[in-house]
């Protein structure tokens, strides 16, 4: 293409990327009559006219790019895309086997004729298809996904399993892969290793309904059936019109002869055969159906887009039928029938945000004789609640406020439990107790410290954290096993409890004063002597502003004092170009590519052992510093963290760091001179201390 024309082209994928379609298709039209057959900008133009919904204009336009390029196998998928789009699968299925004839390596072609085959019903054709596109590509996850679904239509479940596993190794953010293959491993009767994978699933996805019912098939296959009746009441209140969940709980509740029953549930018969039936048994044989599988499909599932001529003798499909062509740079504007896996955090937050909430926006001092959601017989919602808890604990009122956090919680219909288990109550000793590392890093570093009574007191735990924070969180208790998964734990022990990591304070120790004292986060000794040559020359001064670019430039009054030698402990990769906006950057010492590689601030923890002082807002280092005992100023806002409390100097968390307040939301320049002050005066009595 000649300049313009590239420019013309760049302009055109990028309406298309924002969804501007019609623009886009205009300046498209407009190259292609200035030069026909270019047959990227003719692929490009079915694209759009299938995001547009515009079924015929885009079969149209495929048709021209195929007889245009004959020889090109993708124009061929190109059509059997339009094709599709219109429930043509025979017709559909031709072109993508003209495509692999053309070119016999295509993964795509073998892919997209394998969907076509299995949507038919040819299962034992689609298998054949999928293991010759595997053969060429044996990390096309879209492959092996649907592949593993005819496997199951087929009966081949060991087979099923393998390919299941091999799929949450591959993406192991996927929930759908660890529940499919929970439900083939209860089919199994391998339930132990059922509720693992099940468990794997809801760290992924905490409110997946199918992954607290395949749970209770577990419980209940073990014979635990108020265990199984817990987990069917989670995933029936996740979804409540699910028959399968409302059968499986009442029949649970009639062997337990509860006294409520739930109302009797219809069942609805199963739809004719559509291309690719439902695994298992139907959805009132609970006892052995690994999950509710009509609810259940592969992460690549997309939904058929509408269509103007559909053949209705063609059955409709019911796998993935994604066309993974590949999209020239910056626009990436796949056809309408591609869909998009789903990512989650690996915990949700079951309790409630304990950060920064404005003090005059708390609720009313509680009344004599009334219930924690109640003042003056107005019920409040659990923000109110939570607002009135967040500033009971930054006024020291430790039992009102962990009690409020816990009500605002349990009114909280939003509010979603990580772990299908009882609620440990603070006074049995389970036979386990699995303690979720929920929140942010600093509340994590914050509340660690009580991991140490729960060793005290003998009681066999273990927290569950997100993988990049296990290094660090293990340095807190060497009794307390901290992991990224259940690997090892007996999920259907019927003294297993759960509590998240944020309730230890209520249930074990609400008032500070009885808490571990710091240190207690200790750092790797062979991390402290590795980075022990990182210590400048001078009154070394660790800074950290996590992003807050004018707490930054308030950094620089430190750069200005004689003797002081600062590193940056930012490990963001937008932390460089931050300090070269600013004067002083030049005078920063950098961390340098890797740190904190092996865990989140793994490194630091053990570098801050070599600085004088560590200056920083208030983020996660500040709470490291505090943990390990390290001198630190911290700077915080009019409004902070209920942890800094309201107005003192100093915290009643971490006795080695002070406090030093701004007056205005978002404006440290009244704080500049205090930091520079009390740097200043700290280098000062060092330097007296060593004359």
């Amino acid at each position: 293409m000649a300049e313009d024309e590239r420019a013309a082209f760049a302009r055109a994928t990028a309406l298309h990327r924002e969804g501007r379609v019609d623009e886009a298709l205009e300046v498209y039209q407009g190259l292609l009559k200035a030069r026909p057959g270019v047959f990227e900008v003719e692929r490009l133009i079915v694209f759009a006219h299938l995001q547009a919904g515009r079924i015929k204009d885009a079969h149209a336009a495929a048709r021209r790019a195929k007889h245009g390029h004959s020889k090109n196998p993708h124009a061929h998928v190109l059509l059997g895309a339009t094709l599709q789009a219109e429930h043509k699968w025979e017709r559909a299925l031709k072109a993508f086997e003209a495509a692999a004839r053309l070119d016999p390596g295509l993964v795509e072609a073998r892919y997209l004729a394998g969907n076509m085959h299995a949507n038919l019903g040819r299962h034992v054709e689609a298998l054949a298809c999928f293991d010759m596109a595997l053969a060429l590509d044996p990390r096309a996850v879209e492959v092996l996904a649907n592949r593993a679904q005819v496997r199951v239509r087929l009966g081949q479940s060991v087979e099923a399993l393998a390919d299941f596993t091999r799929l949450a190794e591959l993406q192991p953010w996927e929930p759908a892969h660890f529940l499919a293959k929970g439900a083939l491993l209860h089919e199994f009767g391998r339930s132990t290793e059922a509720a693992e994978a099940a468990f794997a699933a809801l760290q992924l996805k905490p409110d997946l309904a199918d992954a607290h019912f395949l749970i209770g098939q577990t419980f209940q296959a073990a014979g635990d059936l108020s265990a199984a009746r817990e987990a069917y009441r989670i995933a029936l209140a996740t979804a409540p019109d699910r028959p399968a969940f409302q059968v499986a709980l009442a029949s649970i509740e009639r062997d337990l002869g509860d006294g409520e029953m739930p109302a009797p549930v219809s069942v609805p018969a199963a739809a004719p055969d559509a291309g690719l039936p439902p695994a298992g048994p139907e959805p009132a044989e609970v006892s052995r159906a690994p999950t509710d599988r009509g609810n259940l499909e592969a992460p690549q599932k997309a939904a058929a887009p509408a269509t103007a001529a559909a053949e209705t003798a063609e059955p409709s499909p019911a796998i993935a039928s994604s066309i993974p062509v590949t999209e020239p740079p910056a626009c990436d504007p796949g056809p309408p029938a591609v869909a998009t896996a789903e990512r989650d955090l690996l915990l949700d937050e079951r309790q409630p945000d304990t950060g920064s909430l404005p003090a005059e926006a708390a609720s009313p001092e509680p009344q004599p004789g009334l219930s924690p959601g109640e003042v003056r017989g107005e019920s409040l919602t659990p923000q109110a609640l939570r607002q009135r808890a967040v500033d009971a604990l930054a006024a020291g009122r430790w039992q009102e406020g962990w009690d409020g956090l816990e009500a605002a919680a349990a009114d909280d219909e939003t509010a979603q439990k990580p772990l299908p288990l009882p609620h440990w109550d603070g006074v049995e000793k389970p036979s386990a107790l699995i303690v979720t590392a929920e929140g942010d890093l600093a509340d994590l570093i914050l509340f660690g410290r009580l991991l140490r009574l729960l060793g005290d007191r003998r009681i066999p735990a273990r927290l569950l954290a997100q993988a990049t924070d296990v290094p660090l969180l293990s340095r807190i208790d060497a009794r307390i096993p901290v992991a990224s998964d259940l690997a090892g734990v007996d999920v259907r022990d019927v003294g297993l409890r759960w509590t998240p990591l944020a309730s230890l304070p209520r249930l074990m120790a609400p008032d500070p004063g009885g808490w571990p004292q710091a240190p207690y986060l200790l750092a790797d000794p062979a991390r402290i002597a590795r980075w022990r040559d990182m210590r400048p020359d001078g009154f070394a001064v660790g800074i950290a502003w996590d992003g807050d670019r004018t707490l930054l430039a308030a950094f620089a009054a430190l750069a200005s004092l004689d003797g002081i030698a600062l590193v940056s402990l930012e490990t963001r990769p937008e932390a460089e170009a931050e300090l070269a906006a600013t004067g002083f950057g030049a005078q920063v010492a950098r961390l340098g590519p890797g740190w904190d590689g092996d865990g989140t601030l793994i490194d630091t923890a053990a570098l801050i052992q070599h600085l004088d002082l560590v200056v920083t807002g208030e983020g996660p280092v500040a709470h490291l510093a505090g943990a390990r005992g390290r001198p630190g100023l911290v700077a915080v806002g009019p409004v902070p963290h209920w942890c800094w409390g309201k107005d003192a100097g100093t915290s009643a968390f971490y006795p080695s760091l002070a406090l030093v307040r701004a007056e205005r939301a978002d404006d440290w320049s009244d704080v500049a001179p205090d930091l520079a002050t009390s740097v200043a005066a700290s280098a000062s009595a060092q330097r007296a201390a060593m004359r």
